[in-house]
């Protein structure tokens, strides 16, 4: 098992908020408050390439041509 629940303080009313941490096949965490509603999770999405483009000048890389390899898989997590 890679992952966790655990409680927390919920950030919008202070009540009990039941949260999860997995790590594979990348950090993900999510946390739901009993008391009030507040949510929170992971979203897991790729770039296209344009977005991606500016990532890349803005830190001093080249821009790319097309997009890699993107494994879709990973968004159904």
């Amino acid at each position: 098992m890679s992952g966790h629940s655990y409680q927390e303080s919920c950030p919008n009313c202070g009540g009990y908020l039941d949260a999860y941490v997995d790590n594979k096949p990348f950090e993900q965490i999510s946390g739901e408050c009993l008391t009030c509603g507040f949510t929170y999770w992971t979203k897991a999405s790729f770039s296209d390439l344009e977005e991606l483009n500016e990532w890349r000048i803005e830190n001093e890389l080249k821009p790319l041509k097309k997009l890699p390899k993107q494994d879709r898989t990973l968004l159904d997590y």
